[in-house]
C-alpha cells in the first residue's frame, strides 16, 4: 500500500513535533529528582564527590593531600537554576562563599540531558559533573 506524500509530510511532521515535546520535557526538568545524583569534581589533584538526594540531603567526600573529609547536609533550589547548600558542605578550591558559611551555585544542562553544577562566583567557578551511571 503506497502513502501519499502529504500523508508522510503530515505523519514527519507530527514525528518531529513529538520528539521535539520528549527531549523538552526532560531539558526542562530541574526537578529535586532529576538534579540528584553523583556529582564529581577533580581540581589541582583533589578530587570531591558529592551525592544530592532526593530527600534535599547531600553526603559530600573530599580527598586533599592524603586526607578524606567527610560531611553531610541539606540543599536547596532556588530560582530557575539556582543552588544552595548548608554550611557543612566542604569548601571546592576556587570557591566562593555566603558570609554565613553556606555555599550556592549554578545547575546547568548541556544539551539538555547533561548536568553539572558550577559553584560561586561566577561561570568560572569550580565544576562538578553528574556521573551518568550511579
Amino acid at each position: 500500500m503506497k502513502v501519499s506524500r502529504p500523508v508522510r509530510i503530515i505523519g514527519w511532521f507530527f514525528l518531529s513535533l513529538a520528539v521535539f515535546w520528549t527531549w523538552y520535557m526532560v531539558a526542562a526538568d530541574y526537578s529535586y529528582r532529576a538534579v540528584s545524583g553523583t556529582y564529581v569534581c577533580r581540581m589541582n589533584g583533589e578530587k570531591t564527590t558529592l551525592v544530592l538526594k532526593e530527600d534535599k540531603s547531600f553526603q559530600e567526600e573530599a580527598v586533599r593531600q592524603g586526607k578524606v573529609l567527610h560531611a553531610q547536609g541539606s540543599w536547596y533550589r532556588y530560582g530557575e537554576s539556582g543552588i544552595g547548600f548548608s554550611k557543612e558542605f566542604i569548601k571546592v578550591p576556587g570557591e566562593e562563599i555566603h558570609a554565613d558559611g553556606s555555599a550556592y551555585g549554578y545547575i546547568y544542562k548541556r544539551f539538555g540531558l547533561f548536568f553539572s553544577i558550577t559553584l560561586a562566583p561566577d561561570q568560572d567557578g569550580p565544576k562538578l559533573y553528574k556521573k551518568l551511571i550511579r
